[in-house]
């Protein structure tokens, strides 16, 4: 990963761990514990079999920023986007997971759903002005989560990072 795009990591893993907090006992998002926006789920798939919750509470930032980097960004291609969309996505990304986020950034976009991070995805977002974009990919992580009866995204999730 170049300097630029590990800067924009950095800066927009810092936005959704901030938000998500250290450590919860119960996260209704993920229907248990969390740590730095990181459910037991993805933990599990992390580190290859069941983890708990104390290894969540033992989860540091730099631990979860690993796991967000690899798990989420990466996959994302997020470091192909512009500021903005970036992190309105790996926000999404996040809490519904990489395929969700893809397929409903897809369908905004109007490129034929491939559930990656294609070269016609990646071009059809540069097109788009970028405050625009976050501002759609937001609203649809938001009609995600009421569908799920959760509250509206944090707005701690909305700076430009």
């Amino acid at each position: 990963m170049s300097p630029a795009a590990m800067d924009r990591f950095d800066a927009c893993a810092a936005a959704v761990m901030a938000a998500r907090g250290p450590f919860l006992p119960y996260d209704p998002l993920f229907e248990g514990p969390s740590a730095h926006g990181i459910g037991l789920g993805l933990l599990s798939v992390w580190v290859g079999g069941p983890a708990d919750e104390t290894a969540l509470r033992r989860l540091g930032a730099d631990g979860a920023a690993r796991i967000l980097q690899q798990m989420v960004w990466a996959p994302l291609g997020a470091g192909r986007l512009a500021a903005g969309p970036d992190l309105a996505l790996f926000a999404y990304a996040a809490e519904a997971g990489t395929m969700q986020a893809l397929s409903d950034l897809q369908e905004e976009l109007g490129v034929a759903p491939s559930g990656a991070p294609d070269a016609a995805t990646i071009a059809a977002a540069a097109s788009r002005e970028p405050a625009l974009l976050a501002s759609a990919i937001r609203r649809r992580h938001d009609a995600w989560r009421r569908a799920r009866g959760l509250g509206p995204e944090a707005a701690t999730l909305r700076p430009a990072c």
